[in-house]
């Protein structure tokens, strides 16, 4: 069964997913007043205090600032929950733990006994830091202390503090900034109106500063030496690992792509663990972070090799039928190609999943039989995706792709390598 051509909308969306934000550009460069003054644009680092990623990438600022040939200005945010930000609490432990693990793997450092930090003393620390923001060195310095105290629990003397009030309306005018240039996260680097996320999109903003010839001298480099992360025990090899994944979401998509590659290689038993998907749970995914989302799946895509911009997005119905679906999978691999053919529809070839010939054509790749299909079609049972729901939330976690082995469990698919080097420390990746 031949793929449809994608319908217009899904040339839109390829277009803007493949594009580096227009808009975003003009606003970053002061409306287009310096693109006409010909002024390259500066970087820009928005920092949160209590971060344990914004922590991670202020230690490469300076090797940052030494290079550069544009200015880099630095922004202190504050982060609060939302629908942008949801689950701050799990979010805010997971990223501790990842911090800790990652930081051996990339010559930084983290301490390894710490614990989130309360709202109240993140703004004591923006108070703290604020005055420090015009010079990189200044701010450096103050940033390794009040890191050092923030992460031990020790309490913060405002010695030196901003008032609140100037405090409050500096915060208001940076979060504004960064929402006005299509962002709502902490540890984020802006250049021209592109995103890179921490120390992980890092590389690929030394790319875009390469190709503006904005690099000077020693270029910085970020060597990942995947041995050295603190990854703790290996798996006992009997153990399975478990996969969570969703059918709306396109970083699962890439995830689930890598996964199948790696599939052959693995000695050891691999569950898939499909959930419904965030959007049909309650929680609201609002338009900057669903742009930001489908921008940085297709440069990630890019490098992958995989097909990624024709989209038609699988939420309601689309998903719903997926996930009726998956239990006709007869094995691990036939279950994953249902995934990555469904992904690859939904994603890439702007295919209806909620239709009944675009789930015909997803389902036929993958080997299943379509009476089948649209036997279970009928029913109402995907209580197997709320058992799953219920172990990734037991797991500490949130959201998808997300990834258990044993006692080890990561989220996001930039942690995919985790898996990999937790799998060579336990003899079972060939």
């Amino acid at each position: 069964m031949t793929a449809p051509k994608p319908p217009l909308k899904a040339h839109l969306i390829n277009s803007f997913a493949h594009s580096r934000g227009p808009v975003n550009r003009l606003r970053a460069r002061r409306y287009g007043l310096d693109v006409i003054a010909g002024t390259p644009p500066a970087v820009e680092f928005y920092y949160e205090p209590g971060d344990t990623h914004s922590h991670l990438a202020a230690q490469l600022l300076p090797a940052l600032e030494e290079a550069l040939s544009v200015p880099l200005r630095i922004f202190i945010v504050l982060q609060e929950e939302s629908g942008i930000y949801p689950e701050i609490e799990r979010q805010q432990w997971f990223a501790l733990l990842d911090a800790q693990r990652i930081a051996p793997a990339m010559g930084l450092t983290m301490p390894t006994a710490a614990a989130p930090v309360s709202v109240s003393e993140r703004l004591s620390a923006c108070r703290l830091l604020l005055p420090h923001t015009g010079d990189i060195k200044a701010f450096l310095r103050a940033e390794r202390e009040i890191a050092s105290r923030l992460f031990a629990g020790e309490p913060l003397t405002l010695d030196g503090a901003q008032p609140e009030a100037e405090t409050a309306k500096q915060l208001a005018a940076n979060a504004a900034r960064r929402m006005r240039l299509g962002h709502y996260l902490p540890a984020m680097w802006q250049f021209n109106g592109e995103w890179f996320w921490a120390v992980d999109r890092f590389p690929l903003l030394l790319e875009r500063l390469k190709e503006r010839s904005l690099l000077r001298g020693n270029v910085p480099t970020l060597t990942w030496q995947t041995d050295r992360a603190e990854l703790g025990a290996s798996p006992d090899p009997q153990q399975p690992l478990e996969f969570f994944y969703s059918f709306r979401s396109p970083y699962s998509y890439l995830a689930a792509v890598q996964l199948q590659r790696l599939l052959p290689r693995i000695k050891r038993p691999v569950a898939i663990r499909p959930v419904l998907p965030m959007a049909m749970r309650g929680f609201t995914v609002p338009l900057a972070k669903r742009l930001y989302i489908l921008r940085d799946t297709a440069r990630e895509a890019a490098q992958l090799d995989i097909p990624f911009g024709f989209a038609c997005d699988p939420i309601g119905a689309g998903a719903m039928r997926c996930l009726k679906t998956f239990p006709l999978a007869t094995d691990t691999q036939q279950q994953l190609d249902f995934l990555v053919s469904a992904s690859r529809a939904a994603w890439s070839e702007g295919i209806d999943l909620a239709s009944d010939a675009g789930l015909r054509l997803a389902a036929e790749r993958a080997g299943l039989n379509w009476h089948e299909v649209e036997a279970r079609l009928n029913g109402d049972d995907i209580v197997y995706a709320e058992k799953n729901r219920e172990a990734l939330f037991a797991a500490g976690f949130w959201g998808v792709p997300s990834f258990r082995l044993g006692e080890f469990g990561t989220w996001g698919r930039d942690r995919l390598w985790m898996i990999e080097e937790l799998l060579r420390r336990s003899d079972t990746l060939e």
